[in-house]
């Protein structure tokens, strides 16, 4: 049985929407592609894996090429574009592209309970302290970004993207996945 949402939780949730929304919109005029992504420095990258509770880094993945995905439960466009990722996740894997998935802030048991429903065919980070995502240059979900195998910055999407179509892939291949 759902638990009614209190009135001013609901004002709350309401405010929250309409300021993410200029954001959501800007996300969907640059969606569906990777662009070329080129920031002044590379961003440090520590959070903890979902499987080992151990802490991680990009240095512990030197030498793949990287997809680096933030996401959560909750974003639907997250939900929505997981099965395209996947699907170039599993096409990509035996040429040393690997996904890191950065959970944005939820509880383990919330994302062990949505992986049940909704695999990720990656290494699963956890972000509980939710400066990741800020740290990399996003301002919303789902945001990714791609590194070649030597570590160097090459791709960014702010928003959903079908990881499938034809000029993601042509740039995961250009990265050195293909």
């Amino acid at each position: 049985m759902r638990t009614p949402v209190e009135p001013r939780r609901r004002a709350v949730l309401a405010a929250g929407f309409a300021m993410a929304l200029p954001s959501a919109c800007a996300a969907a005029e640059s969606a569906n592609t990777l662009s070329p992504w080129q920031p002044k420095a590379r961003p440090g990258l520590q959070a903890v894996d979902l499987k080992s509770g151990e802490a991680r880094s990009l240095a512990d993945f030197v030498g793949h090429a990287l997809v680096i995905n933030f996401w959560a439960s909750w974003c639907a466009p997250c939900r929505l574009e997981l099965p395209t990722l996947n699907a170039a996740m599993d096409r990509y894997a035996a040429r040393g592209l690997r996904l890191l998935a950065v959970n944005h802030g939820e509880m383990p048991e919330r994302v062990d309970h949505f992986l049940q429903e909704v695999p990720i065919h990656g290494t699963v980070l956890l972000d509980r302290s939710q400066t990741q995502l800020r740290a990399w240059g996003a301002r919303g979900l789902p945001a990714s970004f791609v590194l070649d195998a030597k570590g160097r910055p090459r791709f960014s999407a702010f928003g959903e993207i079908d990881w499938t179509a034809p000029p993601v892939l042509e740039a995961l291949e250009s990265v050195g996945a293909g």
